[in-house]
């Protein structure tokens, strides 16, 4: 019999559990927009930190912030939970496992002040973020701060007459950052998750306008002496969750888990080493797979071409042809081939990669769209399909030095087929994703 996942349930289950007392631990990070993907790829680098118990490592536990009012789901399973989830990790290797690295979880729209209070915090030292980039409120075209939004223009005023009850990431950004500077709090580094190229230098570009709009020329200065926001390349495959998850939590782990995550076993960060007040030792866990290095853009530049861009080919021509999952798409010869070609295209787009193999890499990548064991949906890499193609696609066609562009042309080519038409070329209905330009 499955039993409710809690903090009273963790000694009775049969799956590994958080190896450290929770009760020890204080958070050092804030992650902004907890989702699947963070749950699975930057928590389980700080679980694994706090389970390495070195000295220290106790001060990096994260406090979890739900920005929207959608993230009162996350928040209700957060709390009845205890902050706990399951996460199953799947491929060639199988690991199901309960990871307890939030100390808490903040809902912005009813807690605002809380949440400014833990970002100024003295002990907070990190501030993560997976909020795509809409949530950067930057103007698509130039990359500069779109004043015209009304998220920011309700914020600004919000902050003008002095209150706390703030919408976007930015706005909590802005105020926290008064705080710190009120209290000579240490520096901060805020740290994009996001899949876009160059994410810290666009967040800093947007928060910095934002923060001298805020708070004037002082504040903008402030933050550029006294915080950093670094680059980083975020890499593992996450499908949605789904009923049958759930289920299949259920009956191998023996644990009801409202949210549990699932992935493939792949993972992989590449975050430029830049923090004033300290960071959690990520790259001394899970096997080194996480980098600190000094340019992180090469390393961009590979995972947005060659995975999202080959992500957004897959989708469209598995879609049309009436497929539903991407590892039976890539199982069909002529889409295998097609995805072959497209990344051999591409790459000639991609620059040299310090200690990567471009060719291994490819090939690596074809073997985890073709992983059986998560069952990641075509229709899920369709979200957001305008942004995506324009960041991981377009740049491809000015910047090959040679080959040909026909694959990049194909995939434009099934793209403007699907916004066409919500029938595939065997006349079977799909629900296309909602893709709001602004």
């Amino acid at each position: 019999m499955a039993v409710p996942l809690s903090t009273a349930s963790l000694a009775s289950l049969s799956i590994p559990g958080p190896a450290y007392d929770r009760k020890q631990v204080i958070p050092g990070v804030v992650h902004i927009g907890v989702g699947g993907f963070h749950r699975a790829h930057q928590a389980m680098y700080t679980d694994a930190v706090l389970a390495s118990q070195e000295e220290g490592s106790s001060q990096w536990g994260i406090s979890g912030v739900g920005l929207l009012p959608s993230d009162a789901r996350m928040r209700d399973m957060m709390l009845k939970q205890d902050c706990l989830y399951t996460l199953w990790a799947r491929g060639a290797t199988s690991e199901l496992r309960v990871l307890g690295p939030h100390c808490e979880f903040l809902f912005a729209p009813e807690q605002h002040e809380e949440v400014i209070a833990r970002l100024a915090a003295q002990d907070t030292k990190v501030v993560t973020l997976t909020i795509t980039e809409k949530g950067y409120c930057s103007e698509l075209s130039t990359g500069a701060l779109d004043v015209t939004l009304a998220a920011v223009q309700t914020d600004l005023r919000a902050i003008a007459a002095g209150e706390t009850c703030l919408s976007t990431a930015l706005g909590f950004l802005a105020v926290a950052a008064q705080r710190r500077m009120s209290s000579n709090a240490p520096g901060l580094a805020v740290l994009s998750c996001d899949n876009v190229q160059e994410n810290g230098n666009k967040l800093a570009r947007c928060a910095l306008q934002f923060a001298e709009l805020a708070g004037g020329p002082e504040l903008r200065a402030y933050m550029e002496e006294m915080w950093t926001f670094p680059n980083s390349m975020v890499d593992r495959i996450t499908p949605v969750t789904t009923d049958a998850l759930r289920e299949a939590v259920r009956q191998t782990g023996g644990v009801e888990d409202l949210w549990p995550v699932i992935c493939e076993d792949f993972i992989q960060w590449v975050v430029e080493n830049k923090f004033p007040a300290g960071r959690p030792p990520w790259d001394k866990v899970l096997g080194g797979t996480c980098l600190f290095v000094q340019d992180v853009l090469p390393y961009e530049l590979m995972k947005l071409r060659l995975l999202n861009g080959s992500h957004q080919a897959v989708a469209y021509c598995g879609i049309l042809a009436g497929f539903r999952v991407v590892d039976e798409a890539m199982a069909d010869p002529a889409i295998h081939k097609y995805i072959t070609a497209y990344m051999d295209a591409v790459g000639q787009s991609v620059p040299d990669v310090p200690g990567v193999d471009v060719i291994c890499y490819k090939s690596k990548l074809r073997q985890r769209f073709s992983n059986q064991a998560i069952k990641d949906q075509l229709l899920r890499l369709t979200e957001d399909s305008r942004n995506r193609i324009q960041v991981a696609c377009m740049p491809c066609l000015s910047e090959m030095r040679s080959g040909s562009r026909v694959p990049i042309s194909a995939l434009l080519a099934c793209w403007l087929r699907y916004l066409a038409n919500c029938q595939d070329e065997h006349g079977a209905s799909f629900e296309r994703s909602v893709d709001i330009a602004r």
